[in-house]
């Protein structure tokens, strides 16, 4: 896959994202990674692209952070196509809950995705956004964490794990179907999309070359999806290519 790159000059900007990750929900085939070192459960930002192959099936898993004894973070489409951000704790209460009222359903459609959070914010509707192709979403429902709330992301306690492609702990309901790119997870900052794209001349938003002007932060990740091995390293296909290597193990 490769996007026809230009700037905002309408120049080329030299930038083409030249792979991505095909998941097979029948596959059951998804990514994940051991939280290993402590980093943020307030502030954090986690940016993709990616394109559907199903559409309408619900709990289509594009990335979750989870514990082993319950809960999780994540962020998926439902079977009305709406995109949510949501977490329900280890005690089974809802702490964030984000239903946008669009609709993703254009399954020859690259859509950026950026979930950015801050929950030491004291206004409770900046504490979690979500963004689509540059764009804050307009929410059919809306339900913030309280101030300075330790979501699950970065959490290392039950053996506290991120997954690319599916929800908790090997569930084989919840997995991805279709492409995922450019896969960052950025700690310690609230960052909006301008910080991984920007709009051309023609009005449509397109990627930008963002990975050295970033700064990741402990468990800070950057898959390019370069490699092809299945091993959890440098040469695998969930290789983190940040600087932090953190890299995902192939399930």
């Amino acid at each position: 896959m490769v996007f026809p790159i230009v700037g905002g000059d309408g120049k080329p900007t030299g930038y083409d994202i030249e792979n991505s990750l095909r998941f097979n929900d029948a596959d059951l085939h998804y990514l994940e990674r051991t939280f290993d070192s402590s980093g943020s459960q307030r502030t954090f930002t986690v940016s993709c692209w990616i394109k559907r192959s199903e559409l309408s099936t619900g709990n289509n898993t594009i990335w979750a952070a989870a514990p082993s004894n319950g809960g999780q973070l994540s962020l998926q489409f439902n079977s009305s196509d709406q995109l949510i951000l949501r977490e329900y704790n280890t005690t089974d209460e809802e702490v964030l809950n984000l239903v946008t009222s669009g609709l993703f359903r254009d399954p020859a459609a690259w859509y950026h995705i950026v979930a950015a959070v801050d929950t030491t914010d004291g206004t409770a509707s900046n504490r979690a956004k979500l963004y689509v192709n540059g764009t804050l979403q307009a929410l059919g429902t809306a339900t913030y964490p309280n101030q300075n709330y330790d979501l699950l992301m970065n959490n290392t306690t039950n053996t506290g794990k991120f997954f690319v492609g599916n929800e908790t702990y090997a569930s084989t309901s919840a997995v991805f179907d279709g492409y995922i790119a450019e896969f960052y997870i950025i700690n310690n900052s609230q960052l909006a999309p301008t910080s991984f794209g920007e709009t051309d001349d023609n009005g449509v938003w397109i990627p930008t070359d963002a990975s050295g002007d970033l700064t990741f932060g402990h468990n800070g990740v950057y898959l390019e999806f370069k490699q092809t091995g299945t091993s959890q390293n440098s040469s695998g296909i969930g290789a983190d290519t940040s600087g932090n290597d953190e890299h995902f193990a192939v399930a």
